[in-house]
C-alpha cells in the first residue's frame, strides 16, 4: 500500500448553520509525489462539533453533509479527471466529536505541465436527500512534481563529423530517451529539416521507434543530403515525436536541436570567352570566382574535350592556386578550331578541383563540374589551297603557252 504523507496546512470550512460547525482537519494525496499520468487518491478528513443547544443536524439521521470535489481553475479542467467527485461512502449522518474520512480519485493526464493544480470541495446540507441552505467551499492545491512521458534527444553525432555544403548521405546517429515518469508505446521519430536540408532516401527521415519504457533509450539513425550552396549555419533540427501512452491516448510533441554546417570553398564559373573561325588556334579565357565562405587551395582548371568536339588542345589544364572568399582567378588555354568544325557555340566540359582552408582543419578536396563557352564564327580562308589552285592554273597556262607557240 502506498505511503500517505498528510500535509502541513490544515484546511477548515465553517458551516454556521443550525448551530453546528464542520471542520475539515487534514488533506491527504496517495502517492504523496505525484506525476502526470498517475492516478491519485485525495483524502480528506473532517469532524463536527455541536456549538449550542437547540436543533441540531449534527446526529440527526434526517440531515446528510455532502463534500463534493470540484475543479477550481481552467488548467486542472484540461489536465486533470476527477474520476469520482462524490468520494466514496460514509455515514452521511455526522457524529458531533467522531472524525471521518473520505476519499475522491482523480486521473492526472499523461501531457500535463508540472505544476500545482487549483480544486475546491464544496460542502452542503440535504435533509431527505433535499438540498438546504448555501454551499461552502474550501480551495486547495495539488502539486504535480513531474511530468509524465517526456521524450528527448540525449545524443546527436554525425558521420562525417564535420558537415559541410555539397554534403550527401550524412548519417545522424541519435539517442531517443524516455525521461520521464511513465511509458510510452509506438513511439514515431520524424526528423523535421530546414531549407537547404534533405532527406536522402524517400522514406522522408520517419523512423519507427516502437515502445520506450521511462528510462529507456533507443538510437535511431537518420540520413540527409546538404545542398552545395547552402550558407555556413547553426541550423534547427526538429525532431517530432508521436506516440502513445498506456491508456492509448495519442500525443505529439517536438524538440528542436542545434545541427552545425561549416564553411566551404565554392567555385563557379563567372564569364568564358573565347571564338574564333574554323583553322583558327584561340585563346580561351575562363574566369572563376569563390563565392563560397571558405579559402580555396590549389585551384586547378581541366578542360575535358569529347572525341566528337572538333578542338585540339596541346595543354588541358591550367592552375590558379588559391582563391580566398570572393575572390576571381583567370584560367586560359590555347584551342585549335579544326576545320570541319559547325559554325556555332559549343560547349566544353570544365572539372575545377580545390582543397579546402587548411587553416581552418579543412582537408577535403572539392571538385566541380562546369561549363565553358567556346563560339566558332566562320570559316577560315584557306590560303594554302588557293595558293596551290592559282599555281597549278599557272603552270598550266604556261604549258599550253609553250607547246602551241612552237
Amino acid at each position: 500500500m502506498k505511503k500517505m504523507i498528510i500535509l502541513g496546512i490544515m484546511f477548515l470550512i465553517l458551516v454556521n448553520v443550525a448551530f453546528a460547525k464542520l471542520e475539515l482537519d487534514n488533506i491527504n494525496f496517495d502517492p504523496a509525489i505525484i506525476a502526470a499520468g498517475d492516478e491519485v487518491d485525495v483524502v480528506i478528513q473532517f469532524h463536527a462539533d455541536v456549538l449550542s443547544s437547540g436543533e441540531d443536524k449534527v446526529g440527526n439521521p434526517d440531515y446528510q453533509f455532502k463534500v463534493i470535489l470540484l475543479s477550481d481553475d481552467s488548467l486542472t479542467s484540461k489536465y486533470v479527471i476527477i474520476q469520482d467527485s462524490e468520494g466514496d461512502d460514509t455515514h452521511g449522518t455526522l457524529f458531533s466529536g467522531d472524525y471521518y474520512n473520505k476519499k475522491y480519485s482523480i486521473k492526472v493526464n499523461n501531457n500535463a505541465p508540472a505544476g500545482n493544480y487549483e480544486f475546491k470541495l464544496e460542502g452542503r446540507w440535504y435533509k431527505n436527500g433535499i438540498a438546504e441552505d448555501t454551499s461552502q467551499f474550501v480551495r486547495f492545491k495539488v502539486p504535480v512534481k513531474k511530468e509524465g512521458i517526456i521524450l528527448d534527444v540525449n545524443t546527436l553525432e554525425t558521420v562525417p563529423a564535420e558537415v559541410r555544403p555539397g554534403d550527401n548521405y550524412v548519417k545522424i546517429v541519435s539517442t531517443i530517451e524516455n525521461v520521464g515518469e511513465k511509458d510510452a508505446k509506438s513511439v514515431e521519430v520524424t526528423l523535421n529539416l530546414p531549407q537547404g536540408l534533405g532527406s536522402s532516401y524517400s522514406n522522408n527521415n520517419r523512423v519507427w521507434v516502437g515502445r520506450l519504457n521511462k528510462g529507456e533509450s533507443k538510437e535511431v539513425i537518420f540520413f540527409v543530403d546538404i545542398d552545395e550552396n547552402i550558407s555556413q549555419k547553426l541550423f534547427d533540427v526538429g525532431y517530432n515525436f508521436e506516440y502513445l501512452d498506456l491508456d492509448d491516448n495519442s500525443y505529439t510533441k517536438k524538440r528542436m536541436i542545434p545541427f552545425l554546417v561549416k564553411p566551404r570553398p565554392y567555385l563557379e564559373v563567372v564569364s568564358s570567352l573565347g571564338s574564333g573561325k574554323t583553322g583558327d588556334t584561340v585563346k580561351l579565357s575562363v574566369v572563376i570566382k569563390n563565392t563560397g565562405s571558405e579559402s580555396a587551395e590549389s585551384v586547378d582548371i581541366r578542360v575535358i574535350k569529347q572525341n566528337s568536339q572538333p578542338f585540339e588542345l596541346d595543354v588541358r589544364s591550367d592552375y590558379i592556386g588559391e582563391l580566398e572568399p570572393g575572390e576571381e582567378g583567370v584560367a586560359i588555354f590555347d584551342v585549335k578550331i579544326n576545320s570541319d568544325a559547325e559554325i556555332k557555340e559549343h560547349d566544353l566540359k570544365l572539372i575545377i578541383r580545390s582543397k579546402g582552408d587548411s587553416d581552418e582543419g579543412d582537408d577535403n578536396i572539392y571538385t566541380y563540374n562546369r561549363r565553358a563557352k567556346l563560339n566558332v564564327t566562320g570559316k577560315s580562308v584557306n590560303w594554302l589551297l588557293i595558293f596551290g589552285i592559282v599555281g597549278f592554273l599557272v603552270a598550266l597556262g604556261v604549258f599550253y603557252k609553250r607547246r602551241y607557240m612552237k
